[in-house]
């Protein structure tokens, strides 16, 4: 029996509704600016303010410079990102007026390059993941603000982890600083984000940057609040 046109007309609006769902999920929020990395599937929509620069700054001798931390001066730090690949940078700008301290804030976009770990760690790679984000609580001078977690983004699952402390850098007076780890297993490729700030305000606003995996639905890539842990 063909069907009558009542429900041919419902199908209709249902498909044509159905079509313009991926259209509207892609529009960046007010503020936000959109980047797509066709290669990954993976589409972010990060707050105006932040500047892209080039992935290639935070590269020093062929090792991720991580926190303004060069590897080279912290072996437990080289040995742990010596194989992640910068994808994206972003940062906050300096205020051309004067403040005290300026506000800082940048969120890195790396992947595990698999090719690079020992054959003993190509068997375990995905295991490698909540290590990758626990990175920020093994940096010296740096303390764990939040139990390490695990948590689901549509249906993606993505370690978690946060601390506050001041960094030992080199040549530099230690200041505060608020960092973040995401690591997820997106599409067969092992992906990372640092996000740091030295406010801890700041470093909550950066979080709820948003993110698309392939078709699904945007959604920021941490949704709760970071506390200060000094007292």
């Amino acid at each position: 029996m063909a069907p009558s046109l009542r429900t041919r007309t419902v199908i209709t609006v249902l498909i044509a509704a159905a079509l313009t769902l991926p259209t509207k999920a892609q529009t960046p929020a007010p503020n936000t600016t959109e980047w797509e990395n066709e290669a990954l599937k993976l589409r972010l929509f990060y707050p105006s303010d932040l500047i892209r620069g080039d992935a290639a700054q935070v590269m020093q001798d062929g090792r991720l410079t991580l926190f303004g931390i060069a590897s080279a001066s912290d072996p437990k730090l080289a040995e742990a990102t010596h194989c992640l690949r910068p994808v994206l940078l972003l940062n906050q700008p300096q205020s051309a007026a004067p403040q005290t301290p300026a506000v800082t804030a940048t969120i890195l976009l790396a992947e595990l390059d698999v090719d690079c770990l020992t054959p003993e760690q190509q068997n375990k790679a995905t295991n490698l993941l909540s290590d990758m984000a626990e990175i920020v609580n093994k940096i010296p001078g740096m303390k764990s603000i939040a139990q390490p977690a695990t948590y689901t983004i549509g249906w993606q699952k993505v370690h978690m982890a946060a601390s506050q402390g001041q960094p030992q850098t080199p040549n530099a007076a230690p200041s505060q600083l608020y960092t973040m780890g995401l690591s997820t297993n997106w599409n067969s490729h092992l992906l990372v984000w640092y996000l740091s700030s030295n406010n801890v305000d700041t470093l909550n606003r950066i979080t709820k940057t948003t993110v698309r995996f392939g078709r699904d639905q945007a959604a920021p890539l941490y949704p709760l609040a970071i506390g200060n842990a000094t007292p």
